[in-house]
């Protein structure tokens, strides 16, 4: 029964790990964006300012997972050095090509 709630509560920890700051961009959004900013007297404008907000989130999303399955691996190769060495060397590699990538 233990290794059960134990279990439960890594889920937990780990779905916070990505509810918060899914929260956090949605109360930014909510707080900060007008979408009638750019209205002139009778001209109505809205601009595409959730967009941002959606790809920011879509990256928070992303990195998560990407999180949750680099942590599989090093706990899959914990216990041989050299193989978790060139598994976090791969992907630091990937990392950086996919951040090359975007800019």
């Amino acid at each position: 029964m233990g290794i059960k709630k134990t279990l439960i509560r890594q889920i937990l920890v780990r779905l916070a790990f990505l509810v918060l700051p899914l929260l956090a961009i949605y109360l930014l959004m909510e707080f900060t964006y007008n979408p009638h900013a750019l209205c002139t007297a009778n001209e109505h404008r809205h601009t595409m300012g959730p967009v941002g907000y959606i790809i920011l989130a879509a990256a928070v999303v992303v990195i998560w997972f990407l999180a949750i399955i680099f942590e599989q691996i090093w706990r899959y190769f914990k216990k041989d050095r050299k193989i978790s060495f060139f598994v976090v060397l791969l992907f630091a590699l990937m990392v950086v090509c996919f951040f090359c990538f975007f800019l």
